[in-house]
């Protein structure tokens, strides 16, 4: 096991901590299934890290800790302005759960 960092913005820490946001997509790989995180002060293990279109991930808008796909998709916008939202574009989507104690 390492231990990883993965940031998150401050907006996602309810659904984090409550086990709504199960995944994070991102540009890069951040770590591989077996590995630790913390977020807000808790543990989290990464259970897998898959490569997946941008598209698949905005379905899974809710495990994303997102209210609905629009609001995936412009949160994805606003933290990527250059490139936006590109529904072809490959990612890395990291899964989590959360360690209790």
């Amino acid at each position: 096991m390492t231990i990883v960092t993965i940031p998150f913005r401050p907006a996602f820490r309810e659904p984090l901590l409550s086990g709504v946001k199960r995944c994070t997509a991102r540009t890069k790989r951040m770590g591989a299934g077996g590995d630790r995180f913390i977020a807000f002060d808790q543990w989290f293990d990464l259970t897998s890290v898959t490569e997946e279109p941008l598209s698949f991930v905005a379905d899974l808008w809710l495990q994303e800790g997102c209210t609905s796909r629009a609001h995936f998709i412009e949160v994805w916008e606003s933290i990527h302005p250059g490139k936006g939202y590109q529904p072809e574009q490959i990612v890395f989507l990291h899964w989590f759960k959360l360690v209790r104690s």
